[in-house]
């Protein structure tokens, strides 16, 4: 096994530099240290330092000088216990803390008005949010909804997330252009109940996603393109404007 794979564990290049050249050389002083594992001499009482303080080398002054010297590499795996214990009182630690991280990011959260996403990981973003914020019994209203420029892969990336959507439990209410009325594949999957589903005599660019108060200005563009507005007055306005269509969409 290469020693570099030492790094799985946290140690740097000139940790183990200097770890290795003590396996090899035994107890010796910087200078020779230095040499061996071609650390800077200015370097190797700071990195020798650390690997001390980790249990793994040890050291001694004698007449003045200091001796370096490897631990049994047994110590390695106190190390790692250590660390261990170390990681769990940091998990307690987060966990105490995260109550009040999480009340500062929602408020922050809150406070930003706008946010602009891009490609299909942007419409993965988008969309899982939307599963996370929406609960069983609550509806989520998309109006304009199109082909796109790239309608095939559309079809693939709505169909994986109607499975997703299917397992938070929320439902849809959506209005597509009329054209997508003949596309089976995307829109048989909102046929589904809860959901709702209607078709209008419109040509849009855009789909309109209405949640909660957010607002998602979606363009399917070989690139999509998507703008969220968080915003409770443009959601309600929105929300408004899509029951008006929805009266006067066919099924």
């Amino acid at each position: 096994m290469n020693i570099q794979e030492l790094k799985t564990i946290g140690l740097t290049e000139g940790e183990i530099r200097i770890y290795n050249a003590l396996l090899e050389l035994g107890e010796t002083t910087r200078t020779e240290l230095a040499k061996k594992s071609r650390v800077s001499p200015s370097k190797v009482y700071d990195v020798a330092d650390r690997l001390r303080k980790k249990g793994i080398i040890s050291s001694v002054k004698k007449n003045g000088v200091l001796h370096f010297s490897a631990a049994n590499p047994e110590k390695i795996k106190v190390f790692l216990e250590q660390k261990e214990k170390d990681i769990k009182k940091e998990k307690e630690l987060v966990n105490k803390l995260l109550p009040e991280l999480l009340t500062k990011y929602k408020k922050i959260e809150e406070e930003t008005d706008v946010e602009v996403f891009y490609g299909w990981e942007g419409m993965k973003t988008v969309y899982t949010d939307i599963a996370k914020k929406l609960k069983p019994g609550e509806f989520n209203y998309i109006f304009g909804a199109s082909s796109g420029v790239n309608s095939d892969r559309a079809d693939i990336f709505f169909t994986q997330q109607y499975r997703e959507k299917r397992q938070s439990g929320f439902a849809t209410k959506i209005i597509f252009n009329e054209d997508m009325r003949k596309n089976k594949q995307r829109t048989s999957i909102f046929k589904e109940k809860p959901n709702e589903i209607k078709f209008l005599k419109q040509k849009t660019f855009t789909e309109l996603n209405v949640y909660k108060n957010t607002v998602l200005f979606i363009m399917l563009l070989n690139t999509p393109m998507i703008i969220r507005v968080r915003n409770k007055e443009a959601a309600k306005s929105f929300k408004d404007y899509f029951n008006n269509l929805w009266r006067i969409a066919k099924p």
